[in-house]
């Protein structure tokens, strides 16, 4: 018998808590037998998954059966609190009524919709994971993980100041810029949005076209090239480039002075520098 509002007084008899056990278990044995889905609500992390709450009665999830997973315990450690209170959807894989009732769910099952990410926006992100070049990212807490996980990498030349990477710890919430897929197709993150464009291929646009390139002298006297007056460039002189010009060349940039501009082909782009490589045009070659 279910527990409804007329039957309500039946059930509160502590005599018949056994029957209201009975019908709850009914209830599992019945999802368990047909594969069906189910929705549970997680209410406790534990170390290797979750207690989960379904149809009245608790369960288990183990990490491998989760929703999604990561390489390492290490990522679900400073994950997992942030999922208690979250409803998820599963199949009973092992079910046994007896005492102790056991009720294990697999969720891997469970299907996400997709995010949609505005470009240059900001998002909440937990760091689960701290390298050397950088930190790996979650943003599905930013979604309460309605989409699951998303993983994403900060390197750390995407900071916008050098000590955030000192100070930043695992488990911190922070904030960070979204700024699409780069060529391998992972979300590329970026706390310098000036950098941005230099990871996901925005610059890559100017790769082939002839840009007018000014020359500025530092204060230690060296020249320094830009293009559209503030993106660093490099001329590298290579037999590559000047097959027969070579010696022409090294005599055309020492006759350069502070304010000169010329004319410069993109032939790449260093993305570890933000800069552009620049080849001259034969014309300004002085043979």
């Amino acid at each position: 018998m279910a527990k409804t509002n007329e039957n309500i007084e039946y059930y509160l008899d502590p005599k018949n808590d056994r029957d209201y056990l009975q019908d709850l278990l009914l209830n599992i044995k019945e999802a368990y037998e047909n594969e069906r889905l189910i929705t549970f609500k997680i209410v406790e992390a534990k170390e290797n998954g979750f207690v989960v709450k379904v149809k009245g009665l608790f369960a288990y999830v183990g990490h491998k059966y989760f929703c999604w997973s990561y390489p390492t315990v290490e990522f679900w450690n400073h994950i997992s609190a942030t999922l208690v209170g979250n409803y998820f959807r599963g199949k009973i894989y092992s079910f046994s009524g007896d005492d102790p009732i056991s009720i294990k769910i697999d969720a891997t099952v469970h299907k996400f919709g997709t995010p949609h990410f505005i470009k240059a926006a900001s998002y909440q992100g937990i760091i689960v994971r701290k390298v050397k070049f950088g930190f790996f990212v979650d943003l599905g807490v930013h979604f309460s993980w309605r989409f699951g996980s998303i993983l994403g990498l900060i390197h750390r030349s995407n900071l916008k100041n050098e000590m955030d990477y000192e100070n930043w710890k695992v488990g911190d919430k922070i904030r960070t810029f979204y700024y699409g897929l780069n060529k391998e197709g992972k979300s590329v993150l970026v706390n310098n949005p000036e950098r941005a464009k230099w990871i996901n291929g925005e610059m890559d646009a100017l790769i082939g076209t002839i840009q007018k390139i000014k020359v500025v002298k530092n204060e230690n006297g060296y020249l320094e090239f830009y293009v559209l007056d503030k993106y660093k460039a490099y001329f590298p002189i290579t037999k590559i480039l000047y097959p027969d010009s070579k010696s022409a060349v090294k005599a055309y940039f020492k006759g350069l002075k502070n304010g000169d501009i010329l004319d410069g082909e993109v032939i790449k782009i260093n993305i570890r520098k933000s800069a552009f490589v620049l080849k001259l045009l034969s014309e300004f070659v002085i043979k």
